[in-house]
């Protein structure tokens, strides 16, 4: 029930673990680039480079307020905190800085982005 991905898009998706997160980054090369306008982290297969898949930087949403709208890519992990339930674990990538593991409070209005299993 707490499956964004699985109640939104059904059909055998689901939200990524922080090991398919992990694994997106060990099999893939990864760049801050633009998509049509769009600041983003580019992941592009190390074994085919004509394949890929781009993350825009869709920012944050605390309640009404939209914050690094362009800036950092922020997309939710269904692997919660042990030591801190309230909340999940998160990619968090910038032109800067790339932090796997980050983590905050499930509530705040981050991306997601479906596996398919």
């Amino acid at each position: 029930e707490y499956d964004a991905a699985a109640q939104i898009m059904g059909g055998g998706w689901r939200m990524p673990t922080t090991n398919d997160m992990q694994e997106l980054f060990n099999n893939t090369t990864n760049e801050w680039t633009q998509v049509n306008g769009v600041n983003g982290m580019k992941f592009t297969s190390r074994t085919d480079t004509s394949k890929y898949i781009f993350i825009p930087a869709a920012g944050n949403r605390v309640r009404s307020q939209m914050t690094v709208l362009g800036m950092v890519v922020l997309v939710w992990s269904s692997s919660l905190n042990t030591t801190k339930p309230k909340n999940a674990f998160c990619m968090n990538l910038g032109s800067d800085h790339v932090n796997m593991k980050s983590y905050d409070y499930r509530w705040l209005g981050r991306s997601v982005r479906g596996v398919h299993k």
